[in-house]
C-alpha cells in the first residue's frame, strides 16, 4: 500500500558461508526497513557481526532486494547514500562509522576496528592471537564525532581460562601517567586525550598486556588477561605494572596468593595471615601466637573481612594457621595506611579477603595433604551456563606432632580443627546475581590437663548484586557473623563446669559504585549492625559443688553511613576524598552498677545497683570520620603519597595476656568503655627502575590512638559483670619508616622489607592509683623497633622453585624483676618500670623446594611437592622469659616454642 510504511519482508536463502566477507554473498529483499532490523538480520543469518554507534544509524531507512551480493556491495549501496564509511576486518566485523574511510590512515595489516557497541560479550579466541593483540592498532570510537579533546575508555578485564571478571586490575597509560583500577566485576573507565595511546593491563597473578589506540570518542575495550600459572610457554613480559605508582592509597598491600603458595611453610599448610608478617609495617607477637599487629596497633584492631563477613578468631592451631583456606582465595588486600570511607569500625587496618566465585565453563578443584592437614575444593558450574558453586573443606590430624615440640605443656595434648566453606554464585540475568556463602570453622584441643577448650566461628551472607546501567553497581547483602568458645572440664563430677562466652552480629550492608566518566569512581552506602555479646556463663554439672553464674546479654547497634570520591585535579594529582558517619547504641540488659562520685571505677566504690529497662538506650556515640589520599606522579616512573585518617572503634577485645587467645572476651563500648579513636598520617615516595621491572617505595607514618585499653595489674576479665573496674583508659602513639624494594616478575624474585617503628602506651586517669609508669609513656607489648624481612624465590627451571624466607625482629618488651628483699623468710621481689627490657631479638630462616608435575597441558590432574625446612638454623627464639625460685634463688628461664629444624613435605593438586 502506497503511502504507509510496510514493514520487512525477508527470504533469505543460505546457499553457503565461508569466512572471507567478499565471499560472503547476502540474499534478501528490504522495503523501508530500519537499518537497525536489517543489521540485527544479517547477524541472525550470517556469521558477520557489526559495531556502531546506535546514534549514528538512527532513523536510516533501507530499501533494497539483495540476490547472493558479496557483503561490501551490500553495505555500500546502503550507506554510500547516508555518507557512511565502514570497515570490514578478516573475522567478518564489520565497523559503520561516520569521517573518513580508516584505511587510509593505517595499512590493513595494522588496524582492527572497535567501535561501541551496546551489548555483545567478547568471543573466545586463542592464546596466539590474543597475545597478537598488543601489536596491532585498535581504533575506538567515530571519527569526527568529539570536540572536547578528551574520550572515555571504557570495558570489562576477565580471566582468559575461565571467563571470570578481574578484580582489582590495573589500567595505566604512561603518556598521560593516569591509571584506574578495575571494580569487582572487572569493570574500568579512563579518560584520555583523543588520539594515539598505549594502554598498559596487568594484575596480580596475570600476565601484564597492552592495547595500542587511536581514539576518537568514548569506546569500549575489553581485555582478555592470561593466568600466569596456566600460560607454559616462555614468555618475556615487559613491565610488571604501575599498580604501585598509579594506586591512589598508600600502605596498600595486595597479596599475591600465587606467590603465597611457594613461600616456605610452617607444617606445610599455606598461611595468608601469616604471611603477613613478612610485609613492612605488619608484626606478630611470636610463634604460636594469633592475631598480628599493624603499624603499632592491638591485634582487635584489625577488622578481617571473609566476603565481607568479619571473623573474630582468624586462626587455628594456636595461631600457626590461618582460618581461611589459601586454596580457594580470589584476592586479598590489607589496608594499613589510607582506608576506603567503605569500611569502618576498627582504627588500625583492614584485611579484605575474597574467595572465588567459582568456574562458569567447567568443573575444577584442588587440594593437598601435609603432615598435619588435609584440604579438597571443587567448583564449577550450577545448574546453567552463568551461576557457579564453590565447596571447600579441611581437617587436621596433628595430635602426633605435639611431643615434638619444645614445650612441657603440650606433651600428651590433644588438638583437632576443621573449616568449611559453600558458595553460590546464581545468574539471574545480566544485571542482577545472588550470592550466597556460608563457612564455618571449629578448634578442639586438650592441654595435658583435663580440661577442654572449643571454639568455633560462624559466618553466613546473601549478597544481591545489581547492574543498574554501565556506569553504576549496587550491592546490598545482610550478612552474620559469630564467634563462641566454650572451656570444660568434667574429670571432677564435684566440680565440673563449663564456662562460655558469644559474640552474634547481624549487618545490613548496602555499596554502590557510580563511574563518573573520567576514569572515576563515586562511592557511597551504610550498613546497621546488631551486636547481642554474652559476656560470660558458668554452667555446672549435676552433681557439681560450684555455683553457676549466669548474665544478661549485652546488646548494641552500630551505625554507619558514607560518601567518598576520586577528583583527577590534572593528568599528576589525583585526590580521593571520603566522610563517614558512624554512631553506637549501646542498650542496657537491665542493671547498671552506680559507683561513689569523685573515686576511681572500683568493686569496692559501688554503691548501688540500680534495675533500668532492659534494651533501653544507655548510651549514644556519634563520631564524623574523615578520608582523605592523594597521589601525585612525579615522572613516569615515581610518585608521592598523602593520607590521614581518623577512624572510630566500638567493640573491643579484653585479654590481659600478650597474644591473642580464643578464651579472650569481647565487650561493646558503653557508658564507661569509650570507644576507641585513631587518627593517621601517612606519607611516601614511589618510585620504578628498570622499566618497573623493580619497585621501591619509603613510607613514614604517625598513628595517634585515645582510649586505648590497659589492664590494672591482676586484672580479673573473667565472668566479670563490672568489667570497666579493672580496665584504665591509655593514649598509644606510634611512629616509624617502611623501606620496601621489590622484584614481582623474572626467574627470580622478591622483596626486601625493612620497617623502623617505635609504639609507646600511657594510661590516661584522673585518680593517682590508676596511673602507670607515673604516667609517662612506656612501649607497648608488641613494640619491636626493628624489624627486617627477606622474600626470595628463584625459578631454577620450568619445574623447579627455589625460596627462602628471612625474618628478624627485635625482641618484644618485658618486665623484669631488679632487687629483691628478704624479710624473715619472705622473698620480696622488685620489678622494674613497666616493659622497661626486652627478651632477646628474633631470627629465623626458612627453606623451601616446589617440584612442578608433568607440564603437559591435556592433563586430569597438574600437582606439585614441596619440600620445607622451618627454622633452619635450628635457633631456639625467645617467646618469653620467666623467673623461677629455685633454693631461694631467682633464676631467668627462656621459652621457645620452635626450637630446632622442623623438615616438611607436602603435596598438592589441580584440576
Amino acid at each position: 500500500m502506497r503511502g504507509k510504511k510496510t514493514y520487512l519482508i525477508l527470504f533469505f536463502l543460505v546457499y553457503g558461508l565461508t569466512l572471507k566477507a567478499q565471499d560472503l554473498s547476502i540474499t534478501g529483499n528490504f522495503q523501508d526497513v530500519p537499518l537497525l532490523k536489517v543489521i540485527e538480520a544479517l547477524e541472525q543469518r550470517y556469521p558477520v557481526r557489526f559495531f556502531f554507534d546506535p546514534a549514528t544509524i538512527s532513523g536510516i531507512q533501507v530499501s533494497a532486494d539483495f540476490k547472493e551480493t558479496p557483503l561490501p556491495s551490500c553495505l555500500e549501496s546502503i550507506l554510500n547514500k547516508e555518507r557512511l564509511n565502514f570497515h570490514i576486518s578478516g573475522d567478518n566485523l564489520v565497523s559503520i562509522y561516520k569521517g573518513a574511510a580508516l584505511h587510509k590512515l593505517f595499512p590493513e595489516e595494522e588496524r582492527i576496528e572497535v567501535v561501541r557497541k551496546a551489548s555483545s560479550p567478547e568471543d573466545k579466541i586463542s592464546r596466539d592471537r590474543l597475545r597478537r593483540l598488543q601489536y596491532q592498532m585498535i581504533n575506538i570510537g567515530t571519527p569526527g564525532n568529539n570536540t572536547t579533546g578528551t574520550a572515555v575508555v571504557s570495558g570489562y578485564l576477565t580471566d582468559f581460562e575461565n571467563g571470570l571478571p578481574v578484580a582489582g586490575g590495573n589500567i595505566y597509560v604512561a603518556e598521560t601517567q593516569r591509571g584506574v583500577i578495575s571494580n569487582g566485576d572487572g569493570y574500568y573507565e579512563i579518560r584520555l586525550p583523543l588520539g594515539n595511546q598505549t594502554i598498559n593491563f596487568s594484575s596480580i597473578d596475570m600476565h601484564a598486556t597492552s592495547r595500542i589506540v587511536n581514539l576518537y570518542s568514548d569506546g569500549r575495550l575489553d581485555v582478555v588477561l592470561e593466568t600466569k600459572f596456566i600460560l607454559l610457554e616462555d614468555v618475556s613480559i615487559v613491565g610488571h605494572g604501575k599498580g604501585n605508582l598509579g594506586q591512589i592509597h598508600i600502605g596498600l598491600e595486595e597479596i599475591n596468593i600465587a606467590r603465597l603458595k611457594s613461600i616456605p611453610a610452617l607444617l606445610g599448610e599455606t598461611d595468608i595471615i601469616g604471611s603477613l608478617v613478612m610485609l613492612p609495617g605488619v608484626q606478630k607477637v611470636g610463634e604460636g601466637t594469633a592475631g598480628f599487629n599493624v603499624r603499632g596497633g592491638k591485634t582487635d584492631q584489625n577488622l578481617i573481612l571473609i566476603d565481607q563477613a568479619p571473623i573474630y578468631y582468624p586462626s587455628h592451631f594456636f595461631g600457626n594457621f590461618s582460618s581461611i583456606n589459601a586454596d580457594i582465595i580470589s584476592d586479598a588486600t590489607l589496608y594499613k595506611g589510607s582506608m576506603p570511607a567503605k569500611y569502618g569500625g576498627r582504627v588500625s587496618s583492614v584485611l579484605d579477603v575474597n574467595t572465588r566465585d567459582g568456574n562458569p565453563e567447567k568443573f575444577s578443584g584442588s587440594g593437598g595433604i601435609s603432615p598435619v592437614s588435609a584440604r579438597f575444593s571443587i567448583d564449577g558450574p550450577f545448574f546453567s551456563e552463568k551461576s557457579t558453586f564453590l565447596f571447600s573443606g579441611r581437617t587436621t590430624y596433628s595430635n602426633w606432632l605435639l611431643d615434638f615440640i619444645n614445650v612441657p605443656d603440650l606433651y600428651n595434648s590433644k588438638v583437632g580443627f576443621y573449616d568449611v566453606q559453600a558458595k553460590l554464585n546464581l545468574f539471574i540475568n545480566e544485571e542482577n546475581r545472588l550470592l550466597l556463602n556460608v563457612y564455618r570453622s571449629m578448634d578442639k584441643f586438650q592441654l595435658q590437663s583435663d580440661t577442654i577448650y572449643h571454639y568455633e566461628n560462624n559466618i553466613a551472607s546473601l549478597s544481591w548484586q545489581h547492574h543498574i546501567n554501565q556506569r553504576m553497581n549496587s550491592s546490598i547483602s545482610l550478612i552474620y557473623s559469630g564467634f563462641g568458645y566454650k572451656i570444660s572440664d568434667e574429670s571432677n563430677i564435684n566440680m565440673a563446669y563449663s564456662l562460655t562466652h558469644s559474640l552474634r552480629n547481624l549487618n545490613l550492608k548496602s555499596q554502590f559504585e557510580y563511574f563518573t566518566g573520567q576514569g572515576l569512581k563515586f562511592e557511597f552506602g551504610g550498613d546497621v549492625i546488631l551486636y547481642s555479646v554474652n559476656p560470660g556463663e558458668r554452667e555446672i554439672g549435676e552433681f557439681s559443688n560450684i555455683l553457676p553464674i549466669y548474665s544478661e546479654n549485652d546488646n548494641s547497634v552500630e551505625l554507619g553511613i558514607y560518601a567518598g570520591n576520586e577528583f583527577l585535579i590534572s593528568n599528576r594529582l589525583k585526590i580521593e576524598a571520603g566522610l563517614r558517619f558512624s554512631g553506637l547504641l549501646s542498650l542496657s540488659n537491665g542493671k547498671r552498677y552506680i559507683y561513689a562520685s569523685d573515686l576511681p571505677l572500683d568493686a569496692d566504690n559501688i554503691i548501688d545497683t540500680a534495675e533500668v529497662r532492659k534494651n533501653s538506650i544507655e548510651k549514644i556515640y556519634f563520631h564524623p570520620e574523615y578520608r582523605f589520599s592523594a597521589n601525585f606522579s612525579a615522572d613516569r616512573y615515581s610518585s608521592i603519597k598523602l593520607s590521614y585518617n581518623k577512624t572510630v572503634q566500638y567493640i573491643h577485645m579484653l585479654t590481659n595476656t600478650t597474644a591473642i587467645s580464643p578464651t579472650d572476651t569481647w565487650k561493646l563500648s558503653d557508658e564507661h568503655l569509650l570507644p576507641q579513636i585513631g587518627h593517621q598520617v601517612s606519607a611516601g615516595y614511589f618510585r620504578n627502575f628498570r622499566n618497573d621491572a623493580i619497585e621501591t617505595s619509603v613510607e613514614v607514618f604517625y598513628k595517634a590512638i585515645n582510649n586505648i585499653k590497659e589492664y590494672k595489674p591482676g586484672a580479673d576479665l573473667l565472668l566479670n559483670d563490672h568489667i570497666e573496674t579493672e580496665i584504665i583508659n591509655g593514649k598509644g602513639k606510634s611512629y616509624g619508616a617502611e623501606f620496601s624494594v621489590k622484584k614481582p616478575g623474572g626467574r627470580i624474585n622478591g622483596r626486601i622489607d625493612y620497617t623502623y617503628s617505635r609504639t609507646l602506651i600511657r594510661s590516661i586517669s584522673d585518680f593517682p592509683e590508676e596511673i602507670m609508669n607515673d604516667g609517662e609513656y612506656f612501649p607497648a607489648n608488641y613494640d619491636k623497633p626493628h624489624s627486617l624481612n627477606v622474600l626470595l624465590s628463584l625459578k631454577a627451571s620450568r619445574r623447579f622453585i627455589l625460596s627462602t624466607t628471612l625474618d628478624y625482629s627485635t625482641g618484644r618488651p618485658i618486665t623484669y624483676p631488679v632487687a629483691k628483699y628478704i624479710l624473715g623468710e619472705q622473698v620480696i621481689l622488685h620489678y622494674s618500670k613497666y616493659n622497661q627490657y626486652r627478651i632477646p631479638d628474633y631470627f629465623r630462616m626458612d627453606l623451601s623446594l616446589t617440584l612442578e608435575g608433568n607440564l603437559k597441558k591435556k592433563k586430569p590432574f597438574h600437582s606439585t611437592i614441596t619440600f620445607a625446612l622451618y627454622n633452619v638454623t635450628a635457633r631456639k627464639n625467645a617467646y618469653s622469659v620467666y623467673f623461677r625460685s629455685e633454693g631461694g634463688n631467682f633464676e631467668a628461664y627462656k621459652l621457645s616454642i620452635f626450637g630446632s629444624i622442623i623438615p616438611t613435605v607436602s603435596y598438592n593438586f589441580r584440576f
